[in-house]
């Protein structure tokens, strides 16, 4: 038996989240699918830092939980090699941002989702993003690793998807007994032997292997919808799949396309953004445009809370008494000490109230506005929307429409046709539907 006929046996013992195309392969020509050793892997994929401190992270090939010398020796990465390249990259403190290049049909369920709680994880504790790109595939399992990234892009000739699990059994008795081989498997346990390639697959080994499958189907489809931010029914009404290209975009499995290097372009220029969040952008041009109707001289409170003294002592913040910023020594006892009376509480009026919730919308609509969003003032005030929920309408809306000019800055021209709806879309609003009613 040759080396490639022992991982080829190897990995169609197991359950497998394998593109079609590669488990007949995997199957019928093992050759095909693992090619010639040619030299052992160095350790690990290994990671790479790239302009502007871009943790540069390949996953390439034939996915397997653990690695050992007969998958060195075809250069098929090991879940525990990916992780422990990820973590050296994300704790670099040279590291600002993670791109991982992804070219793989899959591989291995076991140890699958343990590297994707582990990629979660050092996102979270470094706080640096992570994104991807599908170049040419990230089929199945490699399809989750990539789901997991900030954004998810793809080449216009890049597939995505696959999103199933199989597992196969050779029953080898027929040639057995063409070549004059009998086995005789003695063993101990009604269950010891299923699965054995050297006798038929029973209908009770058929219905425990059909079980384990469709509860590792189950945990993919829920870790790549969570992932995506779809339901759970979105991804099974793909039927595992494949999508390629614009179709990736249009069946929500991918953020854009993009050339590898677009990608790594466009991450640099999203990490190098200025940190200014758009809730603060909001509340700043809030209160500019407050300031400016009450006093034409007044200036914005992000200037004044920059601005010194003559004594190059920061000014007070905004709402602070001169009091609250002295040195304590010069404050009078009887200042510090006696409690200022405090006046009983106004009883609210109904009427200002409204009134002021209706400036506050109109306000709101009108940095919509400046901000390219179209909002219906007077519809929101005859719906009762409040203003903090208006705000976070526009928030929303404006991450989105953010969101949407980046895939647009780096996504090429193609002559793709438009592909009709996916049967993913058409489950997620017919979820959501249900939802509603």
């Amino acid at each position: 038996m040759t080396r490639t006929d022992m991982l080829a046996r190897r990995l169609a013992a197991r359950p497998l989240a394998l593109a079609p195309r590669a488990v007949e392969a995997l199957v019928a020509a093992p050759r095909a699918f693992l090619g010639e050793a040619t030299s052992p892997q160095a350790s690990g994929p290994g990671w790479q830092m790239t302009e502007g401190g871009i943790g540069h992270l390949p996953i390439l090939g034939p996915l397997v939980q653990r690695g050992d010398w007969l998958t060195g020796m075809f250069g098929i990465m090991s879940y525990d090699d990916i992780a422990n390249a990820a973590e050296a990259t994300f704790t670099d403190p040279g590291t600002r941002a993670v791109l991982m290049e992804i070219d793989s049909p899959g591989g291995e369920v076991a140890g699958l989702f343990d590297l994707v709680d582990r990629l979660e994880a050092l996102k979270v504790e470094t706080g640096k993003p992570l994104w991807a790109i599908a170049r040419e595939q990230a089929l199945s399992a490699a399809y989750l690793v990539g789901a997991v990234a900030d954004r998810l892009f793809v080449t216009q000739t890049g597939e995505v998807g696959s999103v199933g699990v199989i597992a196969v059994h050779v029953d080898q008795s027929a040639q057995d007994q063409a070549e004059g081989r009998k086995y005789t498997l003695i063993h101990a346990g009604a269950k010891k032997v299923d699965g054995n390639p050297h006798i038929p697959l029973s209908p009770e080994a058929l219905a425990d292997i059909q079980a384990d499958v469709d509860d590792l189907y189950a945990r993919l489809v829920a870790r790549v919808a969570r992932a995506r931010g779809l339901p759970p029914e979105a991804i099974i009404a793909t039927e595992a799949a494949i999508y390629r290209g614009q179709h990736a975009l249009s069946a929500g499995l991918a953020d854009g396309i993009a050339t590898l290097d677009s990608a790594h372009a466009a991450l640099l220029a999203a990490i190098d953004t200025p940190p200014l969040t758009t809730r603060k952008l909001l509340e700043t041009e809030r209160t500019d445009t407050m300031a400016v109707k009450g006093n034409s001289n007044a200036k914005p409170a992000a200037q004044a809370s920059e601005e010194t003294t003559e004594a190059g002592t920061p000014a007070p913040e905004m709402g602070a008494t001169p009091e609250a910023t002295a040195p304590a020594e010069e404050m009078a006892p009887a200042q510090a000490l006696t409690p200022a009376p405090v006046p009983a509480p106004a009883k609210p009026d109904p009427a200002a109230q409204i009134r002021e919730q209706a400036a506050e919308i109109a306000e709101i609509a009108a940095q919509a506005s400046r901000l390219g969003l179209t909002v219906d003032a007077a519809e929101a005030v005859r719906a009762g929307t409040s203003p903090d929920a208006l705000r976070r309408a526009v928030l929303e809306q404006l991450a989105k429409t953010t969101d949407a000019a980046i895939v647009a800055s780096i996504a090429p021209p193609t002559a793709e046709p438009a592909p009709t709806e996916s049967p993913l879309i058409a489950a997620a609003r017919a979820v959501a539907a249900n939802a509603t009613t």
